[in-house]
């Protein structure tokens, strides 16, 4: 009888251990984040980032586990960063010891994705890492304003007068998802279309006429009635060779055919050839086809390659903010473009061309965020009367013409943070107190020491990073952190105090000691402890850039102390202070630029794109076009994913 129970009970548990294995099983044993990592994040971290309302809106109490953890990657990313630089726990706060802090930046870094993403796009089935794809965008005024003058060889500018571009995705207005069409600018195309033309077909052949536009009327009107050919024939030839350069592909003969029922409408009822060829080529400026980065639609859903025109005019529109030259149409057309070293070739080309100005001042002015500067944004006048609407036009044109140098020169990036030149004209020497030079025009100039060289040190950045009447360490700092460092900083609480507007001497008490009262508010420590210092580095810079010993009659105090300890005085020392954190800058930049160029937000698919760009920075000493290039090769440059 013992023996048939005995028999039954393990019956019962074989059973029970195969239905239930955690039956009759030791259960698993903890993990290193529940053994080391969990216990400092709730001894260290949660006082502050838990409950209803958590600091900067961060809860890492919901991570009860390691599975629930790898997924919010993201997170403990920026954890990891603000651990490793010790602006976590902030000043005042109990810091971590040894035995908390190196076992979460071990498992953080032990848990990041091995690459592997670099060859896909998201899917419908990857929605959750993807921000989201528009596969075929408008022009942005840029584009326009620059395609109109490369397709006609007039620079007209008819785009100034369209509504603003809005921006998105990396921070740039060439993001597909933000590209919207209004029935005003659809009025605004088709005002441009008629200016446009009425310029470039003016010109009488028995009348004088200035030299571009009557260049500019012979490479459009390319054919003439005669014996051998009839209107509508030469009319054809016409619209023909205008619409492949607008449209940057070739054009069918049925799309030729329905443009020329325009030219059939206006000869017919006696307006003459050329006002008869002017209706046929207004047609092709309010296409679609000419308005629209449009990328045909496959016959099947899914992930494809794109074909050798819109690689082309991808191409065309990430270095040149325009249409794709006759060499790139050619290529194009001869399906050369998927070789890779003929691609390298060609960015270099292009990186060389004039119309690479295109490129740098669309990238440069957004990522600096200096395109306000002059307008809506400009220093008190009666407290920098030496600032004036053309002062801000060469500032601006300073950090495009260095960013443009970057690139054209194939230069390490590492100059953008620290180097021993500038872009000037003799009106920017003389406001910032430099040695004299000649001339209007930027050219580059040797500096005798390093407070200047670098984005830190170009007027314009100095300047939008300043309010009206003072210098803001605060907006410095934040500019530093954000748009160098990619290290976003959370808006202030709305009860924030807000600070005095000018920097006058108050109770006895400088600017920078409000500031550093300011500071102990508990609500802005955190955030006030990494921007300030950073900030302060730049005091030695007014708030239009120029440079200054003294402030309000007192030694300008430019010294630094960041939460990790790291100490300087200076621009000159701070950049190498950033330059110690080139890593964070590289990718940061990597990632911008990679957005613009894809006209899109990234996705973690991009993440691989990233890490392999920047491997291929370092291995290059940081040199410009190794990005450039990197980037054009990349799988997300070159393929789309489409949904029927």
């Amino acid at each position: 009888m013992q023996d048939r129970l005995r028999l039954f009970m393990m019956a019962v548990l074989a059973t029970a251990t195969c239905l239930y294995p955690q039956v009759g099983r030791a259960a698993d044993p903890p993990t290193f984040f529940q053994k080391k990592v969990l216990p400092a994040l709730e001894h260290k971290c949660y006082s502050c980032h838990s409950g209803d309302t958590p600091e900067a809106g961060l809860d890492l109490s919901k991570f009860k586990d390691e599975a629930g953890a790898l997924k919010a990657q993201d997170i403990f990313e920026n954890v990891y960063q603000r651990i490793n630089r010790a602006e976590m726990p902030p000043e005042g706060a109990p810091g971590l010891e040894d035995g908390e802090r190196y076992p979460i930046l071990e498992w953080i870094e032990k848990s990041r994705k091995a690459d592997g993403q670099c060859n896909e796009l998201a899917t419908d089935g990857s929605q959750s890492y993807y921000s989201g794809h528009v596969m075929s965008r408008r022009l942005t005024r840029e584009e326009y304003n620059n395609s109109i003058r490369d397709l006609v060889g007039l620079d007209l500018r008819p785009a100034d007068a369209f509504p603003s571009d809005g921006s998105g995705g990396e921070g740039f207005d060439n993001t597909g998802d933000t590209l919207y069409s209004s029935s005003v600018l659809l009025e605004k195309y088709l005002a441009a279309a008629k200016e446009v033309l009425d310029v470039v077909l003016s010109a009488r052949r028995d009348e004088a006429s200035p030299d571009a536009v009557a260049k500019a009327r012979e490479n459009i009107l390319v054919a003439e009635p005669s014996d051998h050919l009839t209107p509508r024939q030469a009319a054809g030839e016409i619209v023909a060779a205008f619409a492949r350069r607008a449209f940057r592909r070739p054009v069918t003969p049925q799309e030729v055919e329905r443009l020329l029922t325009m030219f059939d409408r206006g000869y017919q009822r006696g307006d003459g050839f050329e006002a008869s060829v002017k209706l046929a080529l207004e047609a092709v400026l309010i296409s679609p086809n000419f308005l629209f980065l449009a990328e045909p639609t496959p016959e099947v859903e899914g992930v494809h390659q794109l074909g050798h025109f819109e690689l082309a005019t991808r191409l065309a529109y990430f270095l040149w903010a325009s249409m794709p030259d006759q060499e790139l149409l050619t290529l194009a057309e001869q399906k050369k473009l998927y070789d890779a070293e003929v691609l390298r070739q060609q960015v270099r080309r292009m990186l060389a061309d004039p119309k690479a100005h295109g490129f740098a001042k669309s990238y440069a002015t957004q990522w600096l965020g200096i395109g306000a500067l002059g307008g809506t944004v400009k220093p008190d006048p009666d407290r920098f009367p030496q600032f004036d609407p053309q002062l801000a036009a060469d500032m601006r044109a300073e950090a495009v013409a260095f960013v443009e140098s970057i690139f054209r020169d194939d230069r390490s990036l590492l100059d953008l943070l620290d180097c021993d030149y500038a872009m000037l004209n003799s009106r920017l020497a003389d406001y910032y107190g430099l040695p004299p030079i000649e001339g209007d025009q930027l050219r580059e100039v040797k500096l005798e020491d390093h407070r200047r060289g670098g984005v830190t040190g170009l007027g314009a950045v100095l300047t939008v990073t300043s309010l009206p009447l003072r210098t803001s360490p605060v907006l410095r700092g934040k500019w530093i952190l954000e748009e160098v460092l990619g290290s976003p900083v959370p808006p202030p609480p709305p009860t924030t105090p807000q600070l005095p507007k000018d920097d006058r001497i108050q109770d006895g008490l400088t600017f920078r000691q409000r500031l550093e009262i300011h500071r102990t508010n508990p609500e802005c420590a955190a955030c006030h402890a990494r921007m300030d210092p950073l900030g302060f580095g730049l005091e030695g810079f007014d708030a239009t850039g120029r440079w200054r010993h003294h402030q309000n009659g007192q030694p300008v105090d430019a010294s630094g102390q960041l939460p990790g300890g790291e100490t300087f005085a200076g621009p000159a020392e701070l950049k190498q202070v950033l330059l110690t954190r080139k890593q964070e800058f590289i990718t940061n930049f990597t990632r911008k630029l990679l957005g613009f160029a894809l006209g899109r937000g990234l996705s973690k698919f991009d993440d691989c794109v990233v890490k392999e760009a920047v491997a291929a920075l370092e291995a290059n000493g940081y040199r410009s076009h190794a990005l450039i290039e990197h980037i054009a090769l990349s799988y997300p440059f070159q393929h789309r994913y489409f949904k029927k």
